[in-house]
């Protein structure tokens, strides 16, 4: 039971802290990561983020997605077979307490900061949209948070993008990567 407990513990250390990897943007197919892998790496930190916000701003999940994205810095001969896994959350924050959305996604950024997360803020930041990025050495996947402020056709939420590294696949309509995007089934009991 013991040994059971400390593999299992030493399992998602293993996984949430990865191998030093620079990022979801870098090439890591030598790195023999999967793009089953890469999809763990991003929905477990997506998960992460989505659990650090305080529940009593949350009005509801207004959409959620899985995908596989190509990996913008591919080699022309691996175009369209180095592939990351994204997964996101966008989430409707409740106008009570619209006012501070800016401050509680800070305080999300701030808690990765503190764990040695590097944030950057992110390209199309205006003074209604923010985005940050979030990367560290020890994890492979990196985190954009967009906070959207109540404005003119614009409700108030906050997206969370998480991007898993880059893995060598068969190409986007490979059985390894469809297989991944279907939705799971339970067995029957």
């Amino acid at each position: 039971m013991r040994v059971e407990i400390a593999v299992g513990v030493l399992f998602v250390g293993l996984l949430l802290s990865g191998c030093a990897a620079t990022g979801p943007e870098t090439a890591s197919a030598e790195q023999g990561v999967t793009i089953a892998q890469s999809k763990s790496y991003a929905q477990l930190l997506r998960n992460e983020a989505s659990s650090r916000l305080p529940p009593i701003i949350l009005k509801e999940v207004s959409e959620s997605s899985d995908s596989s994205v190509d990996c913008a810095d591919a080699s022309a001969e691996q175009q369209g077979l180095l592939r990351a896994w994204e997964s996101s959350t966008r989430i409707l924050v409740s106008n009570s307490t619209a006012t501070r959305i800016q401050t509680v996604t800070d305080d999300l950024v701030a808690s990765f900061v503190e764990q040695d997360w590097t944030a950057t803020v992110g390209e199309g930041s205006t003074d209604t949209l923010t985005r940050v990025n979030l990367s560290s050495a020890s994890s492979l996947a990196g985190i954009e948070i967009e906070t959207a402020h109540k404005a003119e056709g614009q409700d108030p939420s906050i997206h969370i993008v998480s991007t898993g590294v880059c893995a060598l696949t068969g190409g986007a309509e490979s059985d390894e990567v469809t297989k991944l995007s279907e939705p799971q089934q339970s067995e029957p009991q």
